[in-house]
């Protein structure tokens, strides 16, 4: 604090965080987001998961929802994953704070807030290194709004780590000055905290950057600052523990942790590719998918950097190193194997290059050192650097700008006037042609133009969600739901609905449900779903197309439908609510009992849906075919003592008729070819009238290259793994017609699991019934479930929530077993009362680990804090310390 008090430069604080948030809100008032529009600035991840978990945080921490376990995730699950994976942030409880329907405006607001504190922390170090020279806002305010924060407004959790990046290379650069480890341990700690992921690959760059500044300088006692640099590494690990150990245990057990990696070394993207990176505006979502990252950081700051190797004020020996750092990072963005390594040595999802923010900050920290020895470069370097970084950059863009969707001729020329001015103005400043003041104030001008736009031009070409699109939806859902809570027993039940306004709806309503979206899902969860006929990937499953009896076994007692017979049809919230219908036509609605209505919902209940803890006399075939018809069928065939029929039996189409397809011999997994590949091809199907229930099953190559149609209906498809499950209409009459079209450009189909399979009542409400009649007592909540057996009982217990290690039972006698990836119990026959309990894997030994690292923060804080005649401790001092505190 005296460094700030001797520069005076607290005001360049309030400028660079006052500068940066105006930006940044007259940027979303142009995007007319709300509160200044009707759209929002929920896109993408932010507009189905993160608005939903901001909402769940609130229903958490008033005590209406789960903490360490919850049944809004899916079936059930641990939620300490996600509680450090999204909202650790101390930001998030200002999402606590206002309503379900101000949320959106919260993120816009927080957004801001975070981009601000990001150009905050920068200026920090700036500020730090050079004083009050305007160079330091150039610094901070292209950090605070680069284009990594900018691309990355819907990964809102992601900032933390890059509001803290700079404290913690503040923190390095006093260890090598002062010998403190205080202003690294606090800050590095908490970025393994608000977000471990992001934290992760700032520790990689923390160990990068201590080799650079012990590299460019002849550092004494080196042996002396590794120790302290790893000893305050490892001290900032051990306060994280309480995140880290638990939630790696938490990701051992998720798909994404076990999604494999190519460590083959070739490159992501072509090099003539990167300068697109580097034009305005250059940013959007196929981008993102396609992998290049977004390096904008500004035209004055990008010729910073370049200017930094031509000027001779700086030794040789640094500019050196600095380029060998240089490509090291460029490289990381480039070769897959350092991109991997950067993302924890796992694969992510979707977008590769999360830690780009670390090049840019790196090649800030450049240009933030060229503009301070700017003077020194000559006015012909200038001048051909200038020139250079131009044809470097704009050329291959030009050249390529057909390829480059994302790229226009507005941006290729706003860059290029973007350049030039900021080449002019610092040609100026450098070599005092016009008073400085005025060159000052052009380059401060032009560091608001240029970064303002930049965000502009990037956000517009993305769409946005419709402010209406989540307040209207979530309005009539959160009516729907609480109505249907009321509507029913106070015991354990799961609900479905056939409209959602995301996966994540449980969390947001509160409710017991089936779908989630969550980069940390548990590996079970996805496999027992999809294995019964859900439809799901990575990180996600899906409520849509359930079979009755699927619903049942779930414990699925209620069902939200869309009010077709509304007198609200033609009013927007109607059409907004149903333009959000997930399932095709439910034809086995009758097996329903409709139990109440509003404007926009009716709400049916499931008289056959089974409790969560069912008796068991037999385990389910390891064996059975990846269909989910017949999984149903080897689940439901276990709840009885004796052996009954299936409940789902194949039944044969009455007609088939082909055009422009060979001849098929049978349909099932059969091979369905063009004869001629130029024109289109249909089979149609032919169904006899049946007043039984019946279910057309599809695989997943089926759904992807094929036009399904029921009637004339087309049927909506999904592009999610899984087999698919739809129901026909039951009609004693009138013959069902289903049609399938090769989509273009397909020429042959494998007909996987294709068939058409008819219910079988009686054994179906068999099978219910003894499941029901057998079932032990119990009482399910978040977290617990407590039940009692009854005598002489099969041995052998279900319970339709996911497998985790993290349950425990109070009772030595029952063993939990991993069924299939449900939770199974061997018990005694005998009659038994037991608790599940469910305890968060690893939280003792973070915990433990955690409290001993804030004993050596405290023990570390009064050994270099603690005044001794006058001045403050310092680290070197120590031994003299503990001799004199032992005397």
């Amino acid at each position: 604090m005296s460094r700030f008090k001797k520069h005076r430069t607290w005001p360049l604080l309030l400028i660079s965080f006052s500068m940066t948030f105006t930006i940044s809100l007259i940027v979303f008032a142009a995007l007319k987001m709300a509160p200044f529009g009707s759209s929002s600035i929920l896109a993408n991840d932010s507009a189905v998961q993160y608005v939903d978990f901001f909402t769940y945080l609130k229903h958490a921490l008033m005590g209406t929802a789960g903490k360490a376990y919850s049944f809004s995730n899916s079936l059930g699950g641990g939620m300490y994953a996600n509680w450090t994976y999204y909202l650790l942030s101390p930001f998030n409880l200002i999402f606590v704070l206002v309503s379900r329907q101000a949320i959106p405006v919260a993120m816009l607001f927080v957004t801001a807030l975070k981009y601000s504190t990001a150009a905050l922390a920068a200026q920090v170090l700036a500020s730090h290194r050079y004083g009050k020279n305007w160079y330091t806002l150039v610094f901070s305010v292209s950090y605070g709004l680069s284009g990594f924060l900018i691309a990355n407004f819907l990964n809102i959790m992601w900032m933390d780590g890059v509001i803290l990046l700079p404290l913690v290379i503040l923190g390095i650069d006093r260890l090598f000055e002062e010998h403190r480890l205080i202003p690294y341990v606090v800050p590095l700690s908490l970025s393994f905290i608000t977000n471990y992921y992001i934290g992760f690959m700032v520790a990689i760059f923390s160990a990068l950057y201590f080799c650079w500044q012990w590299a460019i300088h002849h550092q004494p006692q080196l042996l002396r600052k590794i120790a302290l640099f790893v000893g305050g590494s490892l001290l900032s690990g051990m306060i994280g523990a309480i995140v880290l150990i638990p939630t790696y245990l938490a990701l051992s057990a998720s798909r994404l942790s076990s999604a494999g990696a190519d460590f083959t070394i070739k490159p992501l993207f072509s090099l003539i590719d990167l300068p697109s990176k580097l034009i305005p505006g250059s940013f959007n979502f196929a981008q993102l998918s396609n992998g290049l990252p977004n390096l904008y950081m500004g035209m004055i700051a990008l010729l910073g950097a370049v200017f930094y190797f031509l000027a001779p004020a700086i030794s040789v020996r640094e500019r050196l190193i600095s380029g060998v750092m240089t490509v090291i990072l460029m490289l990381s963005i480039w070769l897959n194997p350092l991109v991997i390594m950067w993302q924890g040595f796992r694969a992510p999802v979707w977008y590769l290059y999360r830690h780009s923010f670390i090049v840019i900050f790196w090649l800030l920290l450049l240009g933030l050192r060229g503009l301070a020895n700017l003077p020194s470069v000559s006015r012909l370097r200038m001048i051909i650097a200038s020139v250079v970084v131009g044809g470097v950059v704009f050329i291959p863009t030009a050249w390529r700008m057909s390829s480059h969707k994302y790229v226009t001729l507005t941006n290729l020329v706003l860059g290029g006037v973007l350049l030039l001015v900021a080449a002019i103005l610092l040609y100026s400043w450098a070599h005092h042609l016009f008073p400085q003041k005025w060159v000052v104030g052009g380059l401060l001008t032009l560091l608001v133009l240029d970064m303002g736009a930049n965000a502009y031009t990037s956000l517009k070409a993305i769409s946005f969600i419709s402010k209406a699109d989540f307040t209207v939806t979530s309005k009539a859902l959160n009516a729907a739901y609480t109505e249907a809570k009321t509507l029913a027993p106070n015991t354990f039940y799961r609900v479905n609905s056939d409209t959602q306004r995301s996966m994540d709806d449980p969390y947001q309503y509160n409710f017991n449900g089936i779908s989630t979206f969550s980069s940390v899902l548990n590996t079970s969860t996805i496999n027992a779903l999809t294995n019964v006929g859900a439809i799901g990937s990575a990180g996600r499953v899906k409520n849509n197309d359930l079979t009755w009896p699927l619903e049942s076994l779930l414990g699925v007692r209620q069902l939200l439908l869309v009010n077709t017979q509304s007198t609200k049809t033609t009013t927007p919230e109607y059409q907004q609510i149903s333009s959000r219908i997930i399932d095709n036509p439910r034809y086995d609605l009758p097996a329903y009992k409709l139990i109440g209505h509003n404007d926009y919902f009716n709400i049916y209940q499931n008289p056959d849906a089974l409790p969560v803890a069912t008796q068991i006399y037999r385990k389910v075939p390891t064996q059975v075919q990846a269909n989910p018809v017949l999984q149903q069928n080897a689940y439901f065939s276990t709840f009885t003592p004796e052996t009954i029929g299936a409940i789902f039996t194949t039944t044969d189409f009455s007609g088939i008729t082909v055009d422009n397809v060979k001849p098929l011999t049978t349909l099932t997994n059969a091979i369905a070819t063009k004869k001629d590949k130029k024109l289109g091809a249909t089979i149609t199907l032919n169904v006899n009238p049946s007043t039984e229930q019946r279910y057309l099953v599809m695989g997943e190559n089926m759904r992807k290259n094929m036009a399904i149609s029921i009637n004339n209906v087309p049927l909506k498809n999904d592009p999610d793994n899984g087999s698919k499950t739809v129901s026909l209409p039951i009609d004693a009459e009138k013959p069902t017609t289903v049609t399938l079209t090769f989509n273009r450009n397909v020429d042959q189909i494998d007909l996987d699991h294709f068939a058409l399979y008819t219910l079988n009542r009686q054994p179906f409400e068999q099978a219910v019934a003894a499941a029901k009649q057998h079932a032990p007592k119990q009482v399910v909540k978040n977290g617990s479930v407590t039940l009692t057996t009854r005598q002489n009982n099969s041995g052998y217990i279900m319970l339709t929530i996911p497998y985790e290690k993290g349950w425990q039972v109070d009772n030595k006698q029952v063993k939990i077993q991993n069924y299939r990836g449900f939770i199974g119990l061997k018990v005694p026959s005998t009659s038994l009362k037991f608790t599940l309990s469910y305890h968060t894997p690893g939280i003792k030994a973070g915990w433990i680990v955690t409290s001993l690292g804030l004993i050596g923060l405290i023990v570390l804080a009064f050994l270099e804090y603690w005044p001794r005649n006058g001045k403050h401790a310092v680290l070197v001092n120590w031994p003299a310390r503990f001799r004199k505190m032992w005397q």
